[in-house]
């Protein structure tokens, strides 16, 4: 049987034969080549050949041999080839051969550098390329950008590894031609300097500014309607418009007239709107036109279709005074705000700190608090705003609060895992909270045994239709439910079911809370008593190595089958297996009694595990800054996954000084308030010292994910 190294050879002789390489020279220089390999991109219609050869081709030899290569195939592909040489000793003659193909191989080269290369031929040293380059600049782009390209260039032609060097060469010639064109150039801007102070004296004398409030045109009185720009849908004679000058320019036309250019807006819409000047006096007014100013403007609206849109074509320009939004609280009653980001707070804020602070001193606010995520690298900024402005000044941030370890078993108890009997449970609701939303669908599954031995599965009568995002969520339907029990039947039926086994769920605390509500709401019941494993905080603790732990990954991973996710009982007996495998796990740990589940809380890179909650850190003394800047610290330094984090035991830690605030949606409070009953929630609430109660619309996006049923619900 042939071996690969005369196959190779075979095929590279049949190669030459299909090129007609008849030449002695040539013949001699390519005896005993190989293809190595052919790579074929079918869709970009390319081939590339890689040969491998005794020896590096003279640079002529390698053209021909190229040339031949890509018209006798040209027909077909474009072809390339990379050489390797089995003996890559070079000269400086060979590099310098080649040294204009390399350069032209190389892509996105700028041009200065580009004719530094092609100006010169290189120098070989050993192993070294040596260029001259004029300046440090020059050598040090030449070194970081492109010496690994000119290697790779090379290495394609079969040269060996070769490194890249340079030396400053600067001729007299060229120092004296330096010095030369400095002074031409010092010369010609000292020229323009005089040409354009003569300039701004002449438009000074020929322009004087005018006083008062401009005015183009005939005066637009108080009573004259005004249009709002997004009511305007067509053509119109004659209207009057109002608006905040966002942008400005004024031309000179080949005709000799002035045109004025300028965009406004009333926050309604935004227009063009194009004057031409009728006087000599228009012209000079309207370079005093101006971007932030407020105006009213009369004329036609036409359809431009130079800019194909709506314009208008202005007789009237007057200069207005802006109305600005005001705070009328009396002064000492004045709202101060205690949440508020800059541009140090990613994708949140695009205002400056000092901008925030000014507007805070016109509307008469005695102080204000900067708030941004997780850093407080705009306190410099806050602190000089604070001065120039005479607004106090607080200093604090929005942290990403995390517990240091979630609970693994709720109601822990000393039963032996592998003995035990679960109930694997989900629930599948109107909504995410406990309160205002109610179950659609318990299910459940007994697992004894490392088998499933038991089912149950009912559905519940919301009384009130499904929305579409629930239906497509659950695949329930209103027809699923019109018939089904009441929900108090269900959850009276569970709770005898389930007995006192242990109550299994993919992330319990949610299930749990609306099993607790139904309880207490629908049967006048205590909560659940029963011992309880979350398998979501298991898995995040027995597989921290994996990106998420929801239910569908976990499966997926264990190639356990979900047929229909986000249906109770398909999750439930997915989370059953689950649960086999994560308890065989948890016993080479040695984990083999409930009550020992929770003994790894806290250790090693727990923090990780736990989803962050927002909080918001005020200090209130120079102790406070201090262990603000603490906290900081140690969350970009020790305690960084994904964004900064500050366990709850850091907080506590380093609480002195600090005033901790409950912060937005994504705050523990608030959240809690969404999903559990609001007696669970005060335990949590204890832990701060003020509660955020925000504006209605800045939670307004609640409403249209649908995480909160309806604004009397946003508002409770």
């Amino acid at each position: 049987m042939e071996d690969q190294l005369s196959v190779n050879r075979r095929q590279f002789q049949i190669l030459l034969q299909q090129l007609n390489v008849t030449e002695d020279t040539m013949i001699r220089h390519l005896e005993g080549g190989q293809i190595i390999k052919l790579t074929v991109h079918k869709n970009k219609k390319t081939w590339h050949f890689h040969f491998k050869l005794k020896n590096v081709l003279p640079y002529q030899i390698f053209e021909r041999f190229h040339s031949q290569l890509t018209r006798t195939f040209s027909h077909i592909a474009q072809v390339t080839c990379s050489i390797e040489a089995e003996n890559p000793s070079v000269d400086e003659q060979l590099v310098q051969d080649y040294w204009t193909r390399c350069i032209q191989e190389l892509d996105g080269i700028s041009p200065p550098i580009l004719t530094l290369l092609n100006d010169q031929k290189p120098k070989l040293t050993g192993n070294k390329i040596l260029l001259k380059t004029k300046t440090d600049t020059e050598a040090s782009a030449l070194k970081k950008k492109y010496s690994s390209l000119i290697q790779s260039s090379y290495r394609t032609f079969g040269f060996p590894e070769l490194q890249l060097d340079t030396e400053i060469f600067v001729s007299d010639q060229e120092i004296q031609k330096f010095r030369e064109q400095k002074m031409a150039e010092d010369q010609e801007r000292a020229l323009q300097a005089l040409i354009e102070m003569e300039k701004q004296d002449k438009e000074a004398q020929d322009d004087e500014a005018p006083t008062g409030p401009l005015q183009i045109g005939y005066q637009i009185k108080d009573s004259e309607e005004i249009r709002t720009l997004d009511s305007i849908m067509d053509e119109e004679r004659r209207i009057t418009v109002q608006g905040y000058v966002f942008d400005a320019e004024t031309r000179e036309l080949k005709s000799g007239r002035t045109l004025c250019i300028f965009k406004i807006t009333d926050y309604t819409n935004s227009i063009l709107v194009k004057m031409f000047a009728r006087e000599k006096e228009d012209a000079v007014l309207m370079k005093s036109l101006k971007k932030g100013m407020w105006v009213k403007a009369r004329g036609s609206i036409q359809n431009d279709t130079f800019v194909r849109d709506l314009v208008m074509i202005a007789n009237d320009v007057n200069e207005i005074k802006a109305k600005t939004r005001e705070d009328t609280a009396p002064e000492d009653e004045k709202r101060v705000e205690l949440h508020l980001h800059s541009p140090m707070s990613q994708m949140d804020a695009v205002s400056s700190i000092g901008k925030l602070v000014e507007q805070a001193k016109k509307w008469g606010h005695p102080a204000i608090a900067l708030t941004d995520h997780a850093v407080v690298q705009s306190f410099p900024d806050a602190f000089a705003a604070s001065k120039k402005h005479g607004v106090k000044m607080l200093y604090g941030l929005e942290a990403n609060l995390v517990d240091d370890g979630v609970p693994i078993a709720y109601n822990p108890v000393h039963r032996l895992l592998e003995e035990e009997t679960y109930v694997v449970f989900d629930v599948e609701t109107t909504g995410l909270s406990a309160v205002y939303d109610t179950i659609i669908e318990l299910a459940a599954v007994k697992v004894k045994g490392g088998e499933i031995i038991e089912r149950f599965e009912r559905f519940a009568n919301p009384h009130r239709p499904l929305s579409a995002t629930i239906i497509e969520l659950t695949g329930i339907t209103d027809d699923m439910l019109k018939d089904a029990p009441e929900a108090e039947e269900v959850i009276r039926d569970f709770k005898a079911w389930v007995g006192d086994h242990t109550l299994v769920a993919h992330n319990a605390s949610f299930d749990i809370g609306f099993i607790n509500v139904a309880y207490k709401r629908l049967l006048n019941s205590e909560k659940v008593q029963n011992p309880v494993i979350d398998t979501l905080e298991l898995g995040r603790f027995l597989y921290p190595e994996f990106k998420n732990h929801r239910l569908n990954t976990l499966c997926k991973k264990f190639d356990i089958e979900l047929t229909q996710h986000h249906r109770a009982i398909y999750d439930t007996e997915a989370t059953g297996y689950l649960l086999v495998k994560m308890l065989k796990d948890a016993a080479e740990k040695n984990i083999l009694y409930h009550d020992q589940l929770n003994e790894n809380m806290g250790q090693s890179n727990a923090y990780q595990r736990s989803r962050p909650y927002h909080a918001t850190l005020l200090a209130v003394n120079e102790t406070g800054l201090k262990n603000l800047f603490k906290l900081v610290s140690l969350s970009h330094i020790h305690y960084f996954y994904r964004v900064p984090r500050i366990p709850r035991s850091q907080l506590e830690k380093y609480r002195e000084g600090l005033l901790i605030g409950s912060a937005c949606d994504k705050g523990e409070v608030f959240e809690g308030m969404m999903q559990k009953s609001p007696e669970e929630v005060e335990d949590i609430a204890s832990f701060y010292d003020y509660l955020e109660v925000m504006p209605p619309e800045v939670y307004r996006h609640l409403l249209q994910l649908e995480l909160v049923r309806d604004e009397k619900a946003l508002k409770e």
